[in-house]
């Protein structure tokens, strides 16, 4: 058996809400090729919207959401994989509200967590929020059997969230907010390595910007392993770890260009990112549109984070809120 993952994250780039880190693994039966979980699970599941055919839609998040389209197709395709795959912990009933789902996505890592304010509520937020329940447990039931017909495993869905204090504290720090990144991305490279069994292991990461060489970052998430160069160029930088404990015992790594576009995993892991950022936007929103009537939302990127934060900026100092709390230095 084969672990097959991917890493992805959503959130990086804006000034307000959260950075969402988020991996999914699998365990397949073969060494995998480029689409095999598209394929293989073909009768659930989808690359594209248009002749879905009621089958749930997996691929980039950007393709996946918007604003115009809706959070619906988003929404069901992480909560199908995370009910079909995660076993009866996940079942349906069990996660109602988005704080169910982050402590089974966290391994219950936010518990005990102080959150800010207008962080807080997104935890009681009833999910599903644009889905139902009944088109939930159809999918996810045509889901369980197309995993079940190719003896494919969903073994878990990791993910880290950095809200706006930690992120400036880091960023503080290391003066790079790349570094940080990768810091999170790093130790989601390791609770998905443990996970995988005795022989082969393959990740595919959505590459780091401009980033080829991540060799010697690579040592210091596994500073007992050989890591070797198998590529480094402006599309695909790829490496073999090797565990010394166990011979034979290998992880091939990739930080590959449009990652998501080449394994599922990676396609999955961004949507789960992209899902988990929305809901803890959506809460933000709601909080300060319960302060100052007419407040129009954001989705926290840097033009129309300037604008909101202009209009609430009475609020903040009424409140007298520490910036650095809510919004990000780079």
């Amino acid at each position: 058996m084969v672990l097959w993952a991917g890493i992805d994250e959503a959130g990086y780039g804006p000034k307000l809400g959260p950075l969402v880190v988020a991996g999914t693994a699998f365990v397949l039966r073969d060494r995998p090729v480029a689409g095999a979980l598209w394929e293989v699970l073909g009768d659930a599941v989808t690359r594209h919207a248009r002749g879905s055919d009621g089958r749930l839609v997996v691929n980039d998040s950007k393709k996946v959401f918007s604003p115009a389209a809706g959070l619906r197709r988003l929404e069901e395709g992480v909560l199908s994989f995370v009910q079909a795959g995660l076993g009866s912990t996940a079942a349906p009933d069990r996660i109602r509200r988005a704080g169910d789902l982050f402590a089974l996505l966290e391994d219950g890592g936010s518990r005990g967590r102080t959150l800010s304010p207008w962080f807080q509520p997104t935890l009681e937020l009833s999910l599903p929020l644009a889905s139902n329940l009944s088109a939930l447990r159809s999918k996810a039931s045509v889901l369980r059997e197309a995993l079940r017909k190719s003896s494919t495993k969903m073994l878990s869905a990791p993910m880290a969230v950095v809200f706006p204090a930690e992120f400036n504290r880091m960023v503080a720090l290391t003066r790079n907010k790349s570094f940080l990144l990768f810091q999170k991305c790093g130790l989601l490279l390791q609770k998905l390595w443990q996970g995988a069994g005795p022989g082969e292991s393959y990740i595919v990461v959505d590459k780091h910007g401009g980033r080829t060489r991540y060799r010697r970052l690579l040592l210091d998430v596994f500073p007992d392993s050989r890591c070797d160069v198998l590529q480094e160029e402006p599309e695909c930088s790829a490496y073999r770890i090797a565990d010394p404990r166990q011979p034979g015992r290998t992880l091939f790594l990739a930080f590959k260009q449009s990652g998501e576009m080449h394994a599922l995993p990676t396609a999955l892991a961004s949507m789960v990112a992209k899902y988990v950022r929305e809901l803890y936007m959506c809460a933000f929103n709601r909080y300060w549109q319960e302060r100052l009537d007419g407040l129009k939302p954001t989705a926290g990127y840097h033009g129309d984070a300037g604008r909101f934060l202009r209009d609430i900026a009475p609020l903040l100092r009424a409140e007298q809120v520490d910036v650095s709390d809510l919004v990000r230095r780079r």
